[in-house]
């Protein structure tokens, strides 16, 4: 998770991360990333048109509205908001380098589909 806050923003900073784990031991943590669904209803929720499907979704900043509306649609939880800029934060795969994949130490992560 800090790769990829690292990747997007120059720092390692868990709260930035678009990959987000929900742990309550004992039980087993929950994942919530971009899934890149088919129907990708986060970019038809965007009442700004701040989202566009390019191979990964792509957020237009400047149209962006912090709405949140991207979050409420999100059929996976993939999605959270910026606590610094108020913007979503959505898995855009790193322009499809991946670096989540490349850097986790474990290999518990692959690139699917």
């Amino acid at each position: 998770m800090n790769i990829c806050s690292w990747a997007h923003f120059g720092e390692y900073n868990i709260k930035r991360s678009r990959i987000d784990v929900e742990a309550d031991w004992p039980k087993i943590p929950e994942i919530a990333v971009c899934l890149a669904c088919e129907g990708h209803e986060c970019v038809g929720a965007c009442p700004e048109d701040a989202l566009a499907w390019e191979d990964w979704i792509v957020l237009d900043k400047e149209r962006c509205n912090s709405c949140g509306k991207c979050v409420e649609a999100c059929p996976v939880n993939g999605i959270t908001m910026d606590p610094y800029t108020s913007l979503p934060l959505i898995c855009d795969t790193c322009e499809g380098d991946f670096e989540c994949v490349a850097w986790c130490p474990t290999k518990a992560l692959e690139r699917g589909r």
